[in-house]
């Protein structure tokens, strides 16, 4: 009867194998995530840079978002087709 009792403790306490087995699917789910989530991080970050840095990427976005031009351009637009 006690060697049933430490079994059973031995599987389903807190700090039981089974409870054991769950947590490590937890934690192997979250460091998946983490370097998921540092990629994103990443890649932001360098995109920051670029558009601090980059003259052209900042030359680009005027001109795409805010249809901002030069002096002395000239901007043509062309109808699009449907």
């Amino acid at each position: 009867m006690i060697v049933i009792i430490a079994i059973a403790y031995f599987l389903f306490s807190p700090s039981g194998i089974i409870n054991r087995v769950i947590q490590q699917k937890k934690y192997t789910k979250l460091q998946a995530l983490t370097v998921q989530e540092k990629l994103i991080n990443d890649s932001l970050t360098k995109r920051i840079d670029q558009l601090r840095n980059d003259s052209l990427e900042i030359e680009r976005i005027a001109r795409e978002k805010y249809g901002m031009k030069k002096p002395g351009e000239t901007i043509y637009l062309v109808p699009s087709k449907k």
